[in-house]
């Protein structure tokens, strides 16, 4: 059966015009989409700073430039470290920043004591045997730390040599020695 006079239909001719149309466009698409994309990467190293490896193109000025800023930088050390070997050698010491010589650092004292002698330290000292034989004095309030082996010693027990012990309190403690014996001590003390 035939209708005549009905538009709705398609016509085969129609319909390919229609598809050769979206092909077209989807194509155009795509052209763009990928030189979008390839303009992108390929703008990625026009940010890059001259001489890094995204752009090593560089100019002899740059170079030059590049080269007496280092050199410049090298001669202000050098002339730092000959200072510095010129106040070693005087005799001089480099504070650390911040210290002053209103306050120089503590160091060791050297004691020879005989046996029989008892060394009394203050709060805060420190106390290395370092030749010869002693035994602890504990304070009311407890003995000595050994900072060496992280263990408190009381009254009584053997000092081992070349341990730091640290007195806590000025309340009687101390060492008292045995033999003759050679000790470093760095703080407050009396020897009786």
């Amino acid at each position: 059966m035939h209708r005549s006079g009905s538009t709705n239909e398609k016509t085969p001719v129609t319909r390919g015009k229609k598809n050769r149309w979206h092909l077209i466009g989807v194509s155009v698409f795509c052209f763009l989409l990928v030189g979008f994309i390839l303009g992108h990467a390929a703008g990625i190293g026009l940010t890059a700073p001259p001489g890094s490896e995204d752009d090593p193109l560089v100019t002899v000025s740059w170079v030059r430039d590049s080269i007496s800023q280092a050199l410049q930088g090298e001669q202000r050390q050098r002339q730092v470290l000959e200072k510095r070997l010129q106040k070693l050698e005087g005799g001089q010491v480099d504070q650390p920043p911040g210290a002053g010589s209103a306050y120089p650092a503590p160091v060791f004292t050297v004691i020879e004591a005989a046996p029989g002698e008892k060394l009394l330290a203050g709060a805060g000292t420190e106390i290395i045997l370092r030749s010869g034989q002693a035994k602890v004095l504990a304070g009311p309030y407890g003995g000595l730390s050994d900072l060496t082996a992280g263990c408190n010693l009381s009254t009584g027990q053997p000092v081992k040599r070349d341990h730091l012990l640290l007195a806590a309190r000025d309340d009687g403690r101390g060492i008292v020695l045995e033999t003759q014996a050679f000790l470093l001590v760095r703080g407050g003390y009396t020897m009786e």
